[in-house]
């Protein structure tokens, strides 16, 4: 029966990269939904290729979740007696760890925090008991780091310190310095979102300095996410210290880092169209022997180039274990991944990070009076920003009951990151005495307000700050009042 399944995995294969995801999906399910039984590893794997797939491809997580839940503990529906797939596996480290991995990810996609912190310690328990070896501490690492976010979410910030250190350790046993830095960003990044002991930070701060400064030049270039999550880390952290002429440089080395990544994102593009066109000539059936040769050749150089580059296999095909946080549906242009397979860490997306570059120049381009190149980064980190919520479905008239849950996460971070932007053309247009523009920025603001109120609850005090500046920019003095106490009060509540 072993080669019927092998059947459908490879039918499935076909249908997938024919773009036919629900065909694929059935193919699959055929297998786990026999009346014959399969061995248990054959169940697995299958319920394991089918939430890989949905979580890919589509929204449907609780479908995904079905699966990895019955692949993880629930009894086999078909067997005389009940048995537990997984645990019916006596070894299998790998296939073990992918299930409770993907299975927390969907956890976490669903804000079912606490059954996925329950999933992740099942998975540390297995690494510590057969997890030996190189890949124990990775998959070690991988439920550190997916533990620390989702205690962050309920509101343990020492708990989430505690994982990340856990995490470190194995980084520092494994004399893997790239690891070693996600993991002294993610403490630095845990410690400016809870600071509670200045030293600690100051502490975090050193650490995450002396680590990247021990990676080789050759090999931070192959690092942007971590180059980028570094610098950001380090720019947020002098300007809560109010050391502006310091953040000022990291802020160059963001510019400078944005540039040359937009760059080498081109020529990812550039390759890939090549690629494109010379597969289109190979499929043609009247070549002969010498052009089909060189056109092979042709082909073998740039999928090398394009896999050394992206991490990418000639196939274009991703790891089984997607590890990232909100929307996992990302292409890999999108991402700017912090660390290895199977951990795949990644802060926030590509554009997202564009955006929180190009809000860094603008705060430090306000000060200067550089209100031109302000305007010009506004524009255009709104606009990246405005085209990422219409991926997330967020169009005009859509609120925020209409979301998928599975995109709230995402859409919260492009959300306070377009309010930012907003804030701070109301800023400049104030400054510049341009009140109409002010005030169109000010109702922009509000009716993201009112769509999402939940989402941006934290954005309710600014809004009537930045009210209360404008009434009194226009000599609305009692207005304005009126504005300043209304926003005293959103802060208190």
């Amino acid at each position: 029966m072993e080669g019927v399944a092998e059947g459908l995995w490879q039918l499935a294969d076909y249908h997938e990269k024919k773009g036919q995801v629900g065909k694929a999906v059935k193919c699959l399910e055929a297998v786990c939904q026999s009346t014959v039984s399969f061995l248990p590893i054959v169940e697995v794997k299958t319920r394991l290729r089918i939430a890989t797939l949905l979580l890919r491809h589509s929204h449907n997580v609780n479908h995904a979740r079905s699966h990895l839940e019955r692949a993880v503990s629930t009894p086999h529906s078909l067997g005389v007696k009940c048995q537990l797939l997984l645990k019916s596996i006596p070894s299998c480290f790998e296939l073990k760890c992918r299930a409770y991995s993907l299975l927390s990810q969907c956890y976490h996609l669903v804000g079912a925090i606490s059954s996925q912190i329950q999933i992740l310690n099942k998975g540390l328990e297995l690494t510590a008991t057969s997890g030996d070896g190189f890949s124990g501490k990775l998959w070690s690492c991988n439920f550190n780091s997916q533990l620390a976010n989702a205690l962050i979410i309920e509101g343990d910030y020492p708990g989430s310190v505690s994982a990340l250190e856990h995490g470190y350790i194995c980084a520092t046993q494994m004399h893997y310095l790239e690891l070693q830095m996600f993991f002294a960003t993610s403490i630095l990044h845990t410690h400016l979102m809870q600071w509670d002991d200045v030293s600690l930070v100051e502490g975090a701060v050193n650490r995450c300095s002396m680590i990247w400064e021990s990676i080789e030049p050759d090999k931070r270039k192959l690092c942007p996410g971590l180059l980028f999550y570094n610098e950001l880390l380090h720019t947020f952290y002098l300007l809560r210290i109010c050391d502006y002429k310091s953040a000022a440089q990291h802020v160059d080395i963001l510019e400078a880092a944005k540039k040359a990544d937009l760059q080498q994102m081109q020529h990812i593009q550039e390759l890939t169209k090549e690629l494109s066109g010379v597969n289109l000539d190979l499929s043609r059936s009247d070549l002969n022997y010498r052009d089909r040769s060189s056109l092979t050749g042709k082909q073998a150089q740039l999928e090398e180039q394009l896999s050394s580059i992206t991490g990418l296999s000639s196939t274009g095909k991703e790891h089984l274990e997607l590890a990232y946080f909100g929307n996992v549906r990302r292409a890999w242009g999108d991402k700017l991944e912090l660390a290895p397979p199977p951990i795949d860490g990644e802060w926030l997306p590509r554009s997202a990070v564009y955006a929180l570059v190009d809000l860094m120049v603008v705060v430090f381009g306000r000060p200067k009076g550089l209100f031109r190149e302000c305007g010009k980064r506004i524009q255009s980190g709104m606009l990246t920003l405005q085209e990422e919520l219409v991926k997330l479905g967020i169009t005009d008239g859509v609120r925020e009951v209409d979301i998928q849950h599975s995109a709230i996460w995402m859409a919260g971070v492009y959300l306070m990151l377009l309010m930012q932007f907003l804030e701070n053309k109301v800023a400049v247009e104030l400054t510049r005495s341009e009140f109409v523009e002010a005030q169109e920025a000010l109702v922009q603001m509000r009716n993201w307000f009112i769509r999402f109120p939940t989402i941006l609850q934290a954005c309710e005090s600014i809004i009537e700050m930045l009210r209360g500046q404008y009434a009194q920019a226009v000599g609305c003095y009692v207005e304005a009042i009126y504005h300043f106490l209304e926003a005293a009060k959103a802060s208190l509540g």
